[in-house]
Parts: structure tokens; sequence; C-alpha cells
């Protein structure tokens, strides 16, 4: 059976192709990603709506799949409707469910937090207004967002569609703009982000976090799972800690 280790499951806000294909270059044999691709098709505020209505009916099937863990990615819905929606999402679906279940939003600070990221530059491939949600959202959970750019991407199969090389550039560019900060964020799993994430902790020194990252991160935390992982990045070096 391919999982023995572990199985995880996943809700993309839309196509999840660039996390289930990240997955597999950071994890080792054993572990398995089952994917439930989402209803957002454009970062606009219906179809986002739309995906908080499928999170709870994607969770439930993907436990009955053989899911050990849930994690929903589309942090925009959680910046949408405010610091503490999340909150809110989790209690109400994690009472439905006999697995652990957590939201990206979630998993995202939580990673940014272990590697010791307060001050943080954040990077997106989204349009500004939503860039704006996300700071607001960061700032209220006690972080402080010293700078904040993105692609303006208003389509999916843009973000997708991203050079590998974009997020790094990108970030590396923000972060130079403000390097004072602990580390940077970069935001969103359906772009390219992870081999620009230990090229950039080499040059600016300091800690980098990306959603992908994030989201395998905390899955594999809650489910108690311990494995040497390098190469990708300090956040992920962190799973050889006893959990």
């Amino acid at each position: 059976m391919y999982g023995w280790r572990a199985k995880m499951g996943h809700i993309s806000g839309s196509r999840g192709d660039a996390l289930v294909y990240e997955f597999y270059r950071m994890m080792p044999e054993g572990f398995f990603l089952l994917n439930t691709t989402g209803k957002i098709r454009q970062l606009a505020d219906d179809h986002i709506q739309r995906q908080i209505d499928f999170i709870e009916e994607a969770a439930i099937d993907l436990e009955q799949t053989g899911a050990d863990v849930v994690i929903a990615s589309g942090s925009p819905m959680w910046t949408l409707m405010g610091y503490g929606s999340e909150v809110e999402t989790t209690n109400r679906i994690q009472a439905k469910l006999s697995i652990p279940f957590a939201t990206a939003i979630v998993a995202e600070m939580e990673a940014m937090r272990k590697v010791g990221i307060r001050k943080v530059v954040v990077a997106t491939p989204h349009r500004e207004d939503m860039n704006e949600r996300m700071a607001r959202f960061l700032n209220a959970a006690g972080f402080e967002v010293l700078n904040v750019g993105g692609l303006g991407c208003l389509r999916n199969t843009e973000i997708a569609a991203q050079p590998i090389h974009a997020a790094y550039k990108l970030a590396k560019k923000l972060y130079f703009e403000a390097p004072q900060a602990d580390g940077v964020f970069i935001h969103c799993p359906r772009w390219p982000a992870i081999d620009g994430v230990p090229l950039l902790e080499r040059e600016i020194g300091k800690p980098v976090v990306c959603s992908s990252q994030a989201i395998i991160w905390l899955a594999l935390k809650m489910i108690k799972v311990r494995e040497k992982i390098q190469g990708w990045g300090r956040l992920m070096e962190t799973l050889e800690e006893t959990p």
C-alpha cells in the first residue's frame, strides 16, 4: 500500500498540482498525498465563498478515503473573512472528523513562528487588495508585515504558469527593500516556490517559509511524524526534532 507511513489529505483552493509535485520532491518513500481539487478558478470573492462551502464536504471525504490528517488550503478565504475566521472554520469541521484538521493560514503562521519570524516580508502572486488583506490578517495575529508585494494575478492558471524563479526573484526584491525583517514568507502553494527557498536563505542569512512547506510541515507535525528532510530549507529540517 502506498502511504504506509502517512497519508496527508489536502483540500486545494483550485488545482493543487504544484503542491503535489513539491510534496513528492521533498518527501521520502512511505508518504502519500490525497489531493482534492477546489472550486476557485479566479481570485474573486464569489469563487472564494464557494470554496468555503465546499471544504467541510471535502474534509469528510478525505477522512473516508483514508487520510491521517487534512489541511485546507486557500488562505485568501480566511484573510477575506478576517482574523479569527480560521478558528471558527477549524472548530466547526474538526467536530465532524476523527482525524486532525487545520487550515493553511494556520500552517503558514505556525511555520513562521517555528523558525523565529515575527517581522516579515511577504511575497505573493496576488493582487494588491488581496495582499493588503493578508497584511492585515498577519498583523492582527501578532506579526509585523514590513513589506508585501505580488504579481497581480487574477486567474489561478496565471499563477501556475509563473516561471520557476518568479517567487524567488520577487521575494528577494521585497526583502532587500526591508532587510530588517526576521525572514520571508512566500505565500500561495499554486506557484513554484520550493527551489528558491534554500537559495534565498543562503543569500539573506534568514529563514524563508513558503506555503507548500508550511502545509506539509504542519500536517506531519500533527500526526507526530519525525523525519529527516534536508536541502529544502530550515523549516523542513525541524521535522527531525522529537514531535
